[in-house]
């Protein structure tokens, strides 16, 4: 049972998809969707261009952008999709978190670590319940939810891969490496550690790599410490050299310079501008 916003949407659904089921045509809706697959295997198809996801993967597709999804494997899939018109949540939290609206009017794969999927899936079943059985006060608890869900991902979450570089598929072997990456990028990996995870030679897997990502190892690598670097200095006051190693990076004076090139200004600058903003 959907509770009613009147001209707004927010819901949430739960099913269990059959490999069999494919909804193979693309659609887009008018609100915001995030789709998060519980168990099983999905690929999911967001302006041509396709995302392997695994159980615990999240994807945040932007109102009015084209998707599709196509479930494999040889068991059923659990999905769970919040549809949320982002009208209804309070005007302050993007006032005072900039980085939150642009997260959802952005659409990409996001990769979370063990503890954010053990609590994303508990507010998940607390607005499943509230939408179940609702009352007078339902409305108001699942824009509560709504905001912890969103605060949760922007905290916890890994965005892996907002715009693609080119327009070829990534294959399942990649879309490992980029979870991979995603889940360890604070810590020592390179190209042979990675490459020999995955059993692939390192020149083979360096090469391919390339080609369907349109980064070096190495650039995503940096690309992906960085994003998370930046979330940080936007909301922690640790020192910059801290959130530098905390990323993965080891040396800050590596971090400034890689930050310097991407944004045209040193970090420290960039917490400050951004604070005022």
């Amino acid at each position: 049972m959907n509770i009613d916003y009147g001209e707004h949407t927010l819901y949430i659904e739960r099913q269990i998809r059959h490999p069999s089921f494919g909804m193979n045509y693309e659609h887009s809706h008018n609100y915001t969707e995030i789709y998060y697959l519980k168990s099983g295997s999905c690929v999911y198809t967001a302006n041509r261009h396709r995302y392997h996801l695994s159980p615990g993967d999240l994807f945040i597709v932007k109102a009015r952008d084209p998707h599709s999804t196509l479930y494999n494997g040889f068991e059923p899939s659990e999905r769970i999709v919040v549809a949320v018109d982002l009208s209804l949540l309070p005007a302050p939290l993007f006032e005072y978190h900039p980085e939150i609206h642009d997260t959802l009017n952005t659409t990409c794969k996001v990769v979370l670590g063990s503890s954010m999927k053990d609590k994303l899936e508990r507010i998940f079943s607390l607005m499943l319940e509230e939408s179940a059985t609702p009352d007078d006060y339902s409305s108001d608890f699942m824009i509560m939810y709504m905001l912890n869900l969103v605060l949760l991902i922007q905290r916890g979450g890994v965005f892996t891969r907002e715009h693609p570089e080119n327009s070829i598929d990534i294959s399942p072997v990649i879309e490992k490496a980029i979870n991979y990456i995603a889940l360890n990028y604070n810590s020592t990996i390179s190209l042979d550690d990675i490459a020999g995870h995955f059993h692939l030679c390192p020149s083979h897997f360096s090469k391919k790599f390339s080609k369907e990502t349109g980064y070096t190892f190495k650039e995503y690598l940096n690309y992906i410490r960085l994003r998370q670097a930046t979330q940080m200095l936007l909301t922690t006051d640790d020192s910059i050299t801290k959130i530098a190693l905390s990323c993965g990076f080891n040396s800050s004076n590596y971090f400034k310079d890689l930050f310097r090139k991407k944004f045209n200004m040193s970090p420290r600058t960039f917490r400050r501008v951004r604070s005022q903003g």
